[in-house]
């Protein structure tokens, strides 16, 4: 089963993957948010994110109890009224020195996560991903994401 619109397969039940010009970061949380309808938690990593993205959020925060934002440092200092926007839109907003891209959802017993090469911005090249529902990869990411937690500073708002 693939998404016309932003050309992500589903290779089973539990995986999926992307590899194309025309899939972004906010297809695939839009792909993810549809599939498990509302989520308890959202964690994102990126490198950076733009406004848009933040409005997406802020547009589906009726149907997210709990956002997570773990952005890099030198995007603070790029831009710090795009950095203090979406901190006031998200639950917690934690920097450190970050490069990954992902996306993590969870509602009751359902989990997904895509491992990417997108930001949250909009990259007009080549971009490819994985998703996973459900799947023991999960675990392995959540105790590596709880490191990458414990090595942030917040955001003070």
């Amino acid at each position: 089963m693939s998404s016309k619109k932003t050309q992500i397969c589903w290779a089973n039940d539990q995986v999926a993957f992307y590899l194309s010009p025309d899939v972004q970061s906010h297809h695939v949380f839009d792909m993810m948010l549809d599939n498990i309808e509302r989520a308890d938690e959202i964690i994102i990593s990126s490198f950076a994110i733009n406004e848009n993205y933040v409005r997406r959020l802020i547009r589906n925060r009726d149907l997210i109890d709990q956002i997570t934002l773990i952005l890099d440092f030198t995007v603070a200092s790029r831009n710090p009224a795009n950095t203090q926007f979406a901190a006031m839109n998200v639950d917690k907003l934690l920097l450190t020195t970050n490069h990954s891209k992902t996306i993590y959802m969870r509602r009751n017993s359902t989990e997904l996560l895509a491992i990417m090469s997108n930001n949250a911005t909009n990259n007009q090249r080549f971009e490819c991903g994985c998703i996973f529902r459900n799947h023991p990869a999960i675990d392995v990411f959540k105790q590596n994401m709880s490191i990458l937690q414990s090595s942030a500073v917040p955001w003070m708002k």
